[in-house]
Parts: structure tokens; C-alpha cells; sequence
């Protein structure tokens, strides 16, 4: 895989909701659930009292400030991709030396991360239309039965058969005039 030194990073973690005594628990077990993957080690961590949002009612808001250590550069790239930290500081090594290879993974990696979360905004956002549509529909008036009917699916058309029939004609029509 890769050979290169380990490498030292500084994550902001922040995480909002409710009630405040929930967020400073499971943003520790967020903390604890990254230090539980292989090949990453919790070096220091400090979880801040939750504070209450600015003009929302009953949310709150905290962070914590996690220095991790990961073996390898994938698995740094991994714990960016699956946590969201807020902020990201790499602290060592100063700097980097990999090949085209290396660097065809790392990016291949990111790009793939960001096909399924293009390919999920897609869906939720087609969802999001159905819904509206559905709700538009009741504000005119429609039948709230008919909105929740089950539609039947769409058998796909077979295209390979109806092509392999056409050809078997044709060559049906051959044989006939060679005949």
C-alpha cells in the first residue's frame, strides 16, 4: 500500500440539538467511535459545554477539539469523509511526497464519496418533488385516498426480444425468397 509516516491532525467536531445533556454524550462517543477505528489514535481531546443557539428555542451547540493520529493518508482522508469535521489542521508532517498512483487513489476515493452523496441528493430531492406534488394535489382539492394508492411498477419493456423477434423475421423473410 502505501509507505509514509503517520500523520497528525486537529478536528473541530461540532454537533447541535437537543436537550444539552444528550450532545456532550454523544458527541464523546462520536469522539470515541474515531479513536475506535484502526489505524487512528485519540492523542487529546476537549468536549465543550453545550451553549443554547441564538434565536432558536430549546437548541443547543457544541464542539470538541480532537488531536488524532493516523497511520496513513487514506485513513486520514476515511475519518474526513465519514465524520464532516468543521475545521481540519494538519499538524505534521510538514509536508507530502506520493506517486500518481497515490494520488489517483486519494482522488478516485473522493470522487466516489461525492457520486453517492450526488446520487442520494438526487433521490431525496426527486422525493421532495413527489411530496410536493402529492401536497399540491390536496391543497386543490384532491382525494387523500388517491394519494396514498399504491401504483403498480412499470414492467421494463423487453427491447432484447422485441429486437430479436424483428431480426428473426427479417431473416425469416430471407429464407423465404431464397427459397
Amino acid at each position: 500500500m502505501f509507505v509514509m509516516t503517520a500523520l497528525t491532525a486537529n478536528f473541530i467536531i461540532e454537533i447541535l440539538g437537543r436537550p444539552a445533556e444528550h450532545l456532550q454524550t454523544t458527541l464523546g462517543e462520536l469522539v470515541d467511535r474515531i479513536g475506535a477505528d484502526k489505524g487512528v489514535a485519540i492523542l487529546r481531546k476537549e468536549i465543550h459545554k453545550p451553549k443554547p443557539v441564538e434565536k432558536a428555542d430549546n437548541l443547543w451547540t457544541t464542539f470538541a477539539e480532537v488531536e488524532l493520529r493516523f497511520e496513513t493518508l487514506p485513513l486520514f482522508f476515511n475519518a474526513v469523509m465519514t465524520y464532516l469535521p468543521a475545521h481540519i489542521e494538519v499538524v505534521e508532517p510538514e509536508s507530502f511526497k506520493f506517486n500518481t498512483f497515490e494520488l489517483n487513489e486519494f482522488t478516485n476515493f473522493i470522487v466516489g464519496r461525492l457520486h453517492n452523496y450526488d446520487a442520494l441528493a438526487k433521490r431525496i430531492m426527486g422525493e421532495r418533488d413527489i411530496l410536493i406534488n402529492k401536497l399540491e394535489y390536496l391543497r386543490k382539492g384532491g382525494k387523500i385516498e388517491k394519494v396514498f394508492e399504491k401504483q403498480q411498477p412499470q414492467a421494463p419493456r423487453p427491447m432484447q426480444k422485441i429486437k430479436a423477434s424483428k431480426n428473426k423475421k427479417k431473416n425469416d423473410n430471407k429464407m423465404k425468397k431464397k427459397k
